[in-house]
């Protein structure tokens, strides 16, 4: 019979409370599951668009109004045809494209750069693949009747009456000017529209960036939140990765370089290394002070003996050649322990060979 007890441990195991841990967050994004701020992107674009058209507006409009005087003034003698007409047409568009490319190249440009700072850069062909679930009415109407619709709606209508204060702000801070028109000259009145509506767009795309950075945070924040594991699905997930056999030999292998490496930095501590000479090396370490009995510090056959007689040789650590010693080292200690009882004598004398050699104690160890 399950308890309460039970029934809360499972409630628990379920709650999804736990950051994501990197593997899932790598196959979201495989997925193509990535967080993103449209509005922040769009700011940005508005933002820098508005920025250009601020700087290359005088450059635009006496382009265009120098190719529209060259227009009317190589106008046909006669009666227009249908080749002037087309000729006229494609010089006038060709001209606005490179008055406005400045503008398009301001927002393109920065508009993919805040896309791409913020998800990176990511292709997946498999997200463009037709879903005939965006067909079904039924899939359609729970999106338009979804939380994050309401959200859309609420966040456009939020954005509408900002911008929408921003206007009247400074529509009303420039109203003398604005009321003036009515008796001002043309150019003067043109010059302070300008300045009124560009005043208006600069303001409006600096609240949108703010906007877009708000939301920026919040779409960070329920990503992280969408991501939330349970602690049975870390289990899961833990046990699947663990037990693959890739991944295990992977981590075998590690563990054993990890191990090489760090026995290999051992040799050079040594007393004496221990060999057969070529199929078994042992080295020894000796501290009177610190070890009750001699160490076994690095031990190998074939390859890894060589390496360590040749790091021993390096390093001016004596190599001693006593084949029935080296191997009963082998076979009886492993890395790190003290030697045992019955090999103290035959130790002892290597030992003690060693030290007559190099003239000194053991206290004085390496």
């Amino acid at each position: 019979m399950t308890s309460i007890w039970d029934i809360d441990l499972q409630l628990f195991a379920q709650e999804k409370e736990h950051p994501a841990t990197p593997r899932r967050r790598q196959l979201a994004r495989e997925r193509g599951q990535v967080f993103s701020s449209q509005d922040l992107t769009s700011a940005v674009s508005i933002l820098f668009a508005v920025l250009a058209l601020r700087f290359t507006l005088k450059f635009s409009v006496e382009v265009v109004a120098e190719k529209a005087s060259q227009i009317w003034a190589a106008g046909p003698t006669g009666a227009p045809t249908i080749g002037w007409a087309l000729s006229a047409i494609r010089d006038v568009m060709i001209t606005w494209l490179l008055a406005v490319f400045p503008v398009m190249a301001a927002a393109l440009v920065f508009g993919a750069g805040t896309s791409m700072l913020q998800v990176g850069f990511m292709v997946k062909p498999q997200l463009l693949a037709p879903d005939i679930n965006r067909l079904n009415p039924l899939e359609g109407l729970k999106r338009i009747f979804s939380r994050r619709s309401l959200q859309m709606l609420l966040k456009s209508l939020a954005k509408v009456l900002l911008i929408g204060s921003v206007v009247w702000s400074t529509v009303k801070a420039e109203w003398s000017q604005l009321s003036a028109l009515m008796i001002a000259g043309l150019g003067h009145s043109v010059s302070t529209v300008r300045q009124i509506v560009g005043r208006i767009l600069l303001n409006s795309s600096v609240l949108l960036v703010g906007i877009g950075v708000v939301d920026y945070v919040y779409q960070w924040w329920e990503y992280e939140k969408s991501l939330r594991m349970s602690l049975q699905e870390i289990k899961e997930e833990l046990k699947d990765t663990e037990g693959k056999p890739e991944v295990r030999q992977a981590i075998r292998r590690r563990q054993r370089q990890i191990a090489m490496r760090r026995m290999m930095q051992e040799v050079p501590t040594a007393d004496v290394v221990v060999t057969n000479p070529t199929h078994y090396a042992v080295a020894l370490r000796y501290k009177m002070e610190e070890d009750n009995a001699p160490k076994v510090v690095a031990k190998g056959l074939d390859e890894i003996a060589l390496r360590i007689r040749a790091i021993a040789e390096e390093n001016k650590v004596h190599v001693v050649e006593d084949p029935p010693l080296a191997q009963a080292l082998y076979h009886a200690v492993d890395i790190g322990e003290e030697i045992p009882e019955e090999l103290y004598q035959a130790v002892a004398q290597v030992l003690a060979y060693v030290y007559r050699l190099s003239g000194r104690m053991p206290m004085e160890g390496a």
